[in-house]
């Protein structure tokens, strides 16, 4: 049976499942790294420094590969390289990961610090980062069509801008037809694109999705879902058509999100002829006091 990679999880569980893939008990892997138990229970919780990791990656004649990782002589050279490409600064990425500038140069430069940090950093990139045997080819995935906006269901300005009032800038869009912030869009710290993939991607902080409208939206509901439920984004904020009728909305969004039903019909781009469907506001994770704020700052008309 094909062994899928643990996309949806930390490096840390990742290391457990290779090690009872592998039939070790903690105690005697170990001893193999020359390490001692806590510390390794650590590393498997996610926790611990990366000194320590690479001893046991070592170990086990693992690397991290990823679907989105480029190649790199140092795991710090590989990161530079898909930072720049998102176009995120140092300063920008350090914000988002919540340690000092310092901490991630040395990260970069090293390949030092702790690896919740490097947990952190790759999932913001989107990496999809995982472990493999050494000389691995990393696994091709179907992309399953990631923007609404490549057909013309752009969310309208009259929309999104009231929005930013409440949250902000966004942590993440990842329904994004550009990964550029300066012509994305959606405001957001960080833009997933088709290439990316957004569905086989950890997501974080506080999320906007404008999905595809087509066969692929309930994987889209669901995985808003899960994520929130899982406590990786914190909020997910997604545009979506109201159709209560549905199966994914009975199944992701009655009894799990808040619905704001948008009054008209909404006009998406740039183009003047208004949607064939009605329009509501879908948001997961929400809290009182936010649906407040929502709520005031949405049209009236």
């Amino acid at each position: 049976m094909l062994k899928l990679p643990c996309h949806h999880t930390s490096l840390g569980n990742c290391l457990k499942r290779e090690r009872k893939d592998r039939h070790l008990t903690q105690r005697t892997l170990a001893q193999q790294a020359l390490i001692s138990l806590p510390t390794l229970r650590l590393l498997e919780n996610g926790q611990g420094n990366l000194r320590t990791f690479w001893t046991v990656l070592s170990t086990l004649k693992l690397d991290i590969v990823g679907r989105n990782l480029p190649p790199g002589k140092t795991m710090g050279e590989r990161i530079i390289t898909l930072r720049k490409r998102k176009g995120i600064s140092q300063r920008d990425m350090s914000k988002l990961v919540r340690v000092s500038q310092p901490t991630l140069i040395a990260l970069e430069r090293h390949a030092t610090g702790r690896l919740q940090t490097l947990d952190k950093v790759l999932t913001i990139l989107g990496a999809g980062a995982y472990l493999a045997p050494h000389g691995s080819t990393k696994t091709f995935y179907v992309h399953a069509g990631n923007s609404s906006n490549h057909h013309g269901w752009e969310t309208p300005t009259a929309l999104i801008e009231p929005l930013y009032s409440v949250f902000g800038v966004f942590d993440l869009d990842p329904c994004s037809p550009t990964r550029n912030g300066r012509t994305a869009p959606v405001k957001a710290k960080v833009h997933y694109t088709q290439d990316d993939d957004g569905l086989a991607l950890p997501w974080f902080g506080t999320v906007y999705m404008n999905p595809p409208y087509g066969r692929s939206l309930s994987r889209w509901t669901a995985k808003a879902k899960a994520e929130v439920e899982q406590e990786n984004a914190e909020l997910v904020v997604g545009v979506l058509p109201a159709r209560p009728d549905t199966s994914y909305w009975h199944q992701d969004i009655a009894g799990s999100a808040s619905v704001f039903f948008l009054k008209g019909r909404l006009k998406f781009g740039h183009t003047q002829q208004v949607a064939p469907f009605p329009s509501c506001l879908v948001v997961w994770g929400v809290t009182d006091e936010v649906m407040t704020a929502i709520q005031a700052a949405l049209p009236k008309a």
